[in-house]
């Protein structure tokens, strides 16, 4: 649809929005019930009727009688005034709608009607028609029945800042797993990660808790090398075979993982990109739940070894020859992502950098869910109420989110020279979610409005069937549109 139809489809929708204000202005006037005025009008009418009969034949006997009587004055005569002049009454003229199906006539009937009465169509009508006290009503009942989903200064103020803190951060703290050269220059890495992947608290840790688990936990999708695949897996090295399994991945594990234990396979993807599925010798399949208990033993007997687990999901980065806009060498040449994933593995880029990289979307939603909490604790908002206006609060999530991925990748391309590494991985996983909820509580609170509307309409054609319709019926139905 073009611009031009666009425009005059908002001049008729706003030309009739105006006229039905207008109807419901005077609804809102009318302070009698219409049927009980009909029914009086009725038992007069009915009284008339039988005096005029009684007229009649006092009339005819007068004749008869020989009495002459006056004409019958017309009923136009009656209805002049004691003083002669016609009675006025204060009628609302209802615009004439073509009825051709002309619609440029519609419109430019529209445009006519709003230019007399002085709308601009650039903001909405009904704030220019409603009296503000009935506008600050009808936004209060609104708010009541739905929510306040508005956001003010204070808002904007609090994402910004959560989304800019985040990414501040996300710099100073997060930045790449550990220290290296890249493109000819030495880009720190992170404390955290560096402390958390320290050689001798790893060893530590690993000899403490998790040891004990590697021979509780053998599995069929440990090959650490191509040779050990029957060549059938190229790539394959002892430092990057956890990467190329999907059963060593922390999410898709409990699905590919499970399955080979199931079915005494393995499951990796090759250098070159390609599933592969290799049945495992020496292996005797297990039941689901001994799967499951294995899966978990294996993938702790290997979190603090030197290697590592890849973060979620990151294996299925190698999937195919999909292009990126990274160059791993002074070329220049950019390469796929199973290059690019291979690499961010070899430098540290495992679970525990994840966990260290969890605090810039942390950073962001714990900054909005305090905020948005502590405001409806000091307004007086109940659970209820907050639950109405839960929408307001996946928006400014979403918003934060939105802002410190951006932030992310501006780190990447301007502070560490385009770095893979330097991607903040579990930030970019956080816009999944984010995004979901905020979809699904606008469809959620749609469907209230809609329902609210329906009940309205339904409350309306009930009553109208017998009654006129209550001013209040005609209040709710204009707080629910605007």
């Amino acid at each position: 649809m073009s611009g031009d139809q666009l425009s005059a489809a908002a001049a008729v929708v706003a030309y009739q929005a105006v006229t039905l204000t207008e109807l419901r202005g005077l609804f809102d006037q009318a302070e009698f019930d219409l049927k009980d005025v009909l029914e009086r009008e009725l038992r007069v009418s009915d009284t008339l009727d039988s005096v005029e009969s009684e007229f009649d034949a006092v009339r005819a006997r007068l004749q008869a009688m020989g009495v002459l009587v006056p004409a019958q004055e017309s009923q136009s005569s009656a209805m002049v005034t004691v003083s002669g002049e016609a009675p006025s009454y204060r009628r609302y003229a209802v615009p004439i709608v073509p009825t051709d199906d002309d619609f440029d006539q519609l419109v430019r009937l529209a445009e006519a009607r709003l230019d007399l009465l002085g709308i601009d169509l650039t903001r909405d009508p009904l704030q220019q028609v409603l009296p503000a006290g009935q506008i600050a009503r009808s936004l209060r009942g609104y708010a009541e029945e739905h929510g306040d989903v508005s956001w003010d200064k204070t808002d904007w103020t609090v994402v910004l800042l959560a989304g800019a803190l985040a990414t501040l951060l996300d710099i100073i703290l997060v930045r790449i797993p550990q220290g290296s050269t890249f493109g000819g220059k030495e880009y720190p890495g992170s404390p955290l990660t560096k402390w958390l992947q320290d050689k001798d608290r790893a060893q530590d840790i690993h000899a403490r808790f998790f040891k004990r688990f590697e021979k509780l936990a053998k599995v069929p999708y440990d090959a650490s090398t191509t040779w050990a695949t029957g060549g059938r897996v190229s790539g394959m090295s002892s430092y990057t075979h956890r990467l190329q399994s999907l059963g060593h991945d922390p999410a898709l594990g409990f699905l590919y993982g499970v399955a080979d234990l199931m079915h005494g396979t393995g499951t990796y993807i090759d250098k070159a990109g390609r599933l592969v599925q290799v049945p495992a010798t020496g292996y005797d399949p297990v039941d689901l739940i001994t799967a499951l208990i294995t899966q978990v033993r294996h993938l702790l007997s290997d979190v603090y070894t030197p290697a590592g687990l890849q973060p979620p999901f990151f294996s299925l980065l190698q999937l195919g020859q999909v292009g990126s806009p990274f160059a791993l060498d002074p070329s220049g040449v950019k390469v796929p992502w199973t290059e690019v994933a291979r690499y961010m593995y070899k430098n540290g880029y495992d679970l525990r950098h994840f966990f260290t990289m969890g605090i810039t979307p942390g950073v962001v939603s714990a900054i909005i869910r305090g905020y948005w909490l502590l405001k409806s604790y000091a307004t007086g908002g109940m659970a209820a109420q907050r639950k109405l206006e839960h929408a307001k609060l996946t928006s400014m999530l979403l918003l934060g989110h939105s802002i410190a991925t951006s932030g992310t990748l501006l780190k990447t391309g301007l502070v560490f020279g385009m770095n893979p590494a330097a991607l903040n991985y579990n930030q970019i996983l956080a816009m999944a979610p984010a995004t979901i909820a905020w979809f699904k509580e606008a469809i959620a609170r749609d469907r209230r409005i809609s329902q609210a509307l329906e009940k309205e309409w339904e409350l309306l054609l009930t009553e109208s069937e017998g009654q006129s319709w209550p001013a209040s019926r005609v209040t709710n139905l204009g707080r629910l549109s605007i």
